[in-house]
């Protein structure tokens, strides 16, 4: 029994990729610079010893809302991070980009939700996956153009809602 539990997480580990943009399918009045964002967000997400290159995405003041709690700043946004991916934990992820559209936007900021899974796999353990939502605001320039740059900072809010907090959840993962 735990010689087939060890084969199937590494099977896990090497079936699974970071970041899959490969069912990606945006509405049409997505920026184009949306995708290489999220991809990098995510990649870096991915991470477990992430730490500056995943809080840089926001200001001093940004906003990480995770199953409706917020955690603001720096500090806040890492430790809710590592508090669900444990740097020295036994726990990876991976997340499948689905699809992606325009939820606000006004002259200062650009809201887009992204269709996301959310694959978890223990070591050992079993491959398990959630499904929702997650919802990016980000500053515009002066100009009024969303700034979807990777790490300077301009991601306001990142707003993630899914179908289940618990890990590992009862929907074994799929290919998308």
């Amino acid at each position: 029994m735990k010689y087939s539990k060890l084969l199937l997480a590494i099977v896990g580990l090497v079936t699974a990729s970071p970041v899959d943009m490969g069912p990606y399918k945006p509405e049409s009045n997505v920026d184009a610079a949306f995708s290489p964002f999220v991809e990098e967000y995510y990649r870096i997400s991915e991470d477990k010893a992430a730490t500056s290159s995943f809080t840089n995405f926001w200001p001093a003041d940004g906003v990480l809302i995770a199953a409706g709690k917020p955690f603001k700043g720096s500090a806040s946004i890492l430790a809710v991070k590592q508090n669900l991916l444990p740097p020295d934990g036994n726990k990876a992820w991976w997340h499948l980009i689905k699809g992606a559209n325009v939820v606000s936007e006004d002259a200062t900021t650009k809201t887009i939700n992204a269709k996301i899974i959310i694959q978890t796999i223990y070591t050992p353990g079993n491959c398990s996956q959630a499904q929702g939502n997650a919802a990016f605001t980000v500053a515009k320039d002066a100009d009024g153009v969303p700034n979807w740059t990777p790490h300077t900072g301009n991601l306001l809010t990142y707003n993630l809602t899914v179908n289940t907090i618990q890990t590992p959840t009862d929907e074994a993962c799929t290919t998308a």
